[in-house]
Order: structure tokens, then sequence, then C-alpha cells
């Protein structure tokens, strides 16, 4: 399978992943309760149009507390990173302690038995020993997060402290705890205690406070994003059974948020629905016979753009100002990939990269 095979293969599947580089797992991965719903992961629109109207309450048991980092962070080296990336020639190890820098990218050159790399802010790269598909940096880039076998693992770049969040003592068999959603300015991280997808636990990490709590949400609802106001935007997982779907209703604290969709279906017999947050945006993608289209939402469901993409572009995520897409070259061993922003003014470049590069950008997470 082609980089550019995995990347149709993810536009069909739609797994609600922020980063592109998380493709070369995805291929088959369905959610048990999902399957049972719609024989995918898919649909979610609110049955019989009507929104689960419940605020979330945030309950004041603390299941685990970690170092309280200031949010504010230590000096830092400039940004001073090249767009164009290409794997070092000597590997360094990343060393312990602070590195001084945000991180702005990971990345392997290929799919599989390729290194895998940390870009920091000013050019610096470091070989990570965890697989690229087990690594996520916050949106603004100060945390480095990898599952392990009892739980998360957060590292500070700019701090230096790492500090492992525990997963849930009832946890399930073979059951792993991932970032589920990043809040815009990287205080809050949803993660889930998950068995391919179907989630048995959220735990809710406040970088601000280093404490985790266990988010009480409404049967059947899943969290999609993190707002600005720190609320969860939840959808109802009841809903996947239903296709095609031009319309989606999601829940925002007591209020009903709904998409609709006029380039086409946001989830059909062969695409599943993909919903993104970062901050108070919410994004979306449309299928009309061989085009993508790319919606952006407030969050009171008002469509703000719309993008078509190219046949040799694939959707990757939100990023700071913008969306991220990847343009694939038809000859990817020789080829390089350009990964771009569409933002309000245009395109802008942010990575050239060997054509058959896995990514994984600032914010990836589930949502």
């Amino acid at each position: 399978m082609t980089l550019g095979d995995a990347y149709r293969q993810l536009d069909q599947d739609a797994h609600n992943y922020a980063d592109a580089g998380k493709v070369i797992r995805l291929r088959s991965r369905r959610r048990t309760r999902r399957a049972l719903a719609a024989g995918s992961i898919a649909a979610l629109v609110v049955v019989g149009g009507v929104a689960v109207q419940q605020r979330l309450s945030r309950p004041p048991a603390v299941t685990a507390t970690v170092a309280s980092p200031a949010i504010d962070p230590p000096a830092e080296t400039p940004t001073v990173v090249s767009p164009v990336i290409d794997p070092p020639a000597a590997a360094r190890s990343l060393p312990p302690g602070k590195v001084g820098a945000r991180g702005v990218l990971v990345y392997a050159a290929c799919q599989y038995g390729c290194p895998t790399y940390l870009v920091l802010a000013d050019g610096r790269q470091y070989e990570l020993d965890e697989r690229i598909v087990d690594l996520s940096l916050s949106p603004d880039g100060r945390w480095l997060g990898h599952h392990t076998e009892n739980g998360y693992e957060l590292r500070d770049l700019l701090g230096g402290t790492a500090e492992e969040i525990p997963a849930p003592q009832d946890r399930k068999p073979n059951s792993v705890l991932a970032p589920w959603a990043w809040s815009a300015d990287s205080r809050l991280l949803l993660l889930g205690d998950h068995v391919d997808g179907d989630v048995s636990t959220y735990l809710e990490l406040d970088l601000a406070t280093g404490t985790t709590t266990g988010p009480a949400l409404p049967s059947g609802q899943e969290p999609v994003g993190i707002l600005p106001s720190g609320d969860l935007l939840l959808l109802d997982e009841s809903q996947y059974r239903k296709r095609p779907l031009t319309r989606v209703t999601l829940t925002r604290g007591d209020h009903a948020v709904t998409l609709t969709s006029d380039a086409g279906a946001l989830a059909d017999t062969d695409h599943g629905l993909s919903i993104q947050v970062s901050g108070d945006r919410v994004f979306t993608l449309a299928y009309a016979e061989q085009a993508t289209t790319v919606l952006e939402f407030d969050t009171t469901g008002k469509l703000v753009t719309r993008t078509q993409l190219p046949p040799d572009e694939y959707p990757v995520g939100p990023v700071p100002g913008g969306y991220a897409v990847t343009r694939i070259p038809q000859d990817q061993k020789n080829g390089r990939q350009r990964l771009e922003s569409l933002t309000p003014s245009g395109r802008r470049l942010l990575f050239d990269l060997l054509g058959e590069a896995a990514v994984v950008l600032p914010g990836a997470a589930r949502h």
C-alpha cells in the first residue's frame, strides 16, 4: 500500500484522527458498538432531530494528580525551523530534561521501518524510541505525549518534567489510554481508555492544576472536542446507523449545534463522519462523487468556509489559523509531499517532506 492509498483509505473510513500519520494503522479499525449500530464508524445524527440537552458536570473527585506546571512557559529558543524537512544525517536521541524549544512536527520518512523524529521550533531533530502512531504533540507544541503500559505520559519540552497519568484501575484487557481531544490553548487534554476505539473511560487532564478527573457524560454520548469555555462538544453514538447524512446535530452544554452540508454527504455507505474541533471552529468533510470538501463551521452551526480539495490532496486536520491538507506526489518514492494550511487569505506551506513520510502535527488526537 502506498501513502496515497493509505490517505484514500482514511478518507473512506473517516476515523476522526487529527493527524495524517496515523493512517498507517487505521485501515481496518472499527468500533465494536458502532459496528453493531451501523457497520462502520460513520453516521452521527440525533435520533428524531432532538439533541440531548444536558450540561456536563465535572465531579470534584480527583482520579490522579500530576505536578502542577505553570501555563506560562519558560524561556525558549525562537522559531527558526525551515519548512523543508529531511532526516538528519546523524541521529541523536531525545535527551532527558528540558530541550528549550517547542515541538512543531513528529514524522517518519516512510510508513514502515523508518525511525521517528521530533522536529523542534529551532530546527533541531531528535530520534524518538516510540512508534509514530503512539505519539502526540499539544497544539502549542510544549507537551510531547505517548501511551505507556500503565497509562499515558506527557513530557514538558520546555520545563523538563515528565508525568504519567495512570490508567483506570478497572480497565479492560488490551486497552490503551490515548488522546481524544486537546483544547486549542493546550490547557485541557481529554484521554480515552479504549480498545480499538471502543472507550470504557474518559479522563480529563487540566495542565494548569495538574489534576485529572472523569467527566460525567450522558449515556451514549461521545466527546468530539473541547470548546474555549472548557465545555465538551458531544455527539450521540446511537445515530451511526443512518445513511446518507447531510445534517448532523451535536450538543454544546444545553444547546444543540446543527451542521448542514451543501457540498455532499457528511457520511454515506463509503465514508464515515469526521468531526474535528479547534477553538471556536468545527470542521467536517463532505463527499460528492470523487470530490472531498472541507467544511468549517462556528460553534452555533453557521457555515464559515468550504474548500473542495483536488484529487491529489487529502485532509489532515485543524492547525492554528486554518486547516491542514497534504499533497501527495505521483512518484511517492522519489517525490516530495507538501503539507499546507488552508487559511482565509489562501494557502500557506507548513512542511515539505519526503513523498512517503508519515506525520503527526501539533494537536493530534482522536478528534
